[in-house]
C-alpha cells in the first residue's frame, strides 16, 4: 500500500510541529525566568547601602585605624571599646536614604571637611573609597554607586573612641 503524497505531507507538518513544540517546551524554563520573573540583581533596594553587597570586604581603611579580616575573623589596630567584628559589622549593615543630586547642592555650603573611609574588596585591584560628611543630626555618604545617602545613627556608633594602636598585621 502507497501514501498518497498528500497525507505524506499533513504527516511531515504534524511532525515538525511536534519538534517545535518539543523544543518550546524544554526552553520554557528558560523563557519565564527571562521574561516573566523579575531579575533580582536589576533590583534596586528601598534603602542604598553604602558598601557594594554583592563584594566580600576584606580590610576598612579608616584615620588613625584599620579594620581587617583574616580567616574569616575580623581585627583591628587599635584597642576599640567593642570587638571589631561588631564594629565590622556596622559598617558593613550600613543602609540609609537615597539623596538627589539637588539636596546635596542645597546641603554643601553647611558640610564641614570631608573624611575618607578606604574599603578593599577581595575581587578588585583598588580601593572604594567612601566619602563622608558628619552633621549634627545625620551623616552623609557616598555609597558604591557614587549616590549620596544619609544615614541617622549615634557618632560612637560607628566612630568609637579609639586607644593607641595595639595590634600590626
Amino acid at each position: 500500500m502507497r501514501v498518497s503524497p498528500a497525507r505524506r505531507r499533513r504527516w511531515n507538518n504534524i511532525m515538525i510541529l511536534l519538534v517545535i513544540l518539543f523544543i518550546g517546551i524544554l526552553n520554557l524554563p528558560t523563557i519565564i525566568k527571562s521574561y516573566l520573573l523579575p531579575d533580582p540583581t536589576q533590583q534596586e533596594s528601598t534603602t542604598p547601602q553604602v558598601f557594594d553587597p554583592h563584594n566580600h570586604v576584606k580590610t576598612i581603611n579608616f584615620t588613625g585605624f584599620s579594620l581587617q579580616k583574616k580567616q574569616g575573623e575580623w581585627y583591628s589596630t587599635a584597642q576599640l571599646p567593642m570587638s571589631a567584628a561588631n564594629l565590622a559589622e556596622r559598617w558593613l549593615s550600613l543602609q540609609g536614604t537615597l539623596v538627589d543630586e539637588k539636596t546635596f547642592e542645597s546641603l554643601v555650603p553647611r558640610l564641614g571637611n570631608p573624611s575618607t573611609v578606604e574599603v578593599w574588596y577581595d575581587n578588585q585591584a583598588e580601593p572604594q573609597r567612601i566619602t563622608y560628611y558628619r552633621t549634627a543630626k545625620f551623616w552623609l555618604f557616598q555609597n558604591w554607586q557614587h549616590k549620596w545617602v544619609a544615614i541617622s545613627v549615634a557618632k560612637d556608633y560607628i566612630m568609637p573612641a579609639i586607644n593607641q594602636p595595639t595590634v600590626e598585621f
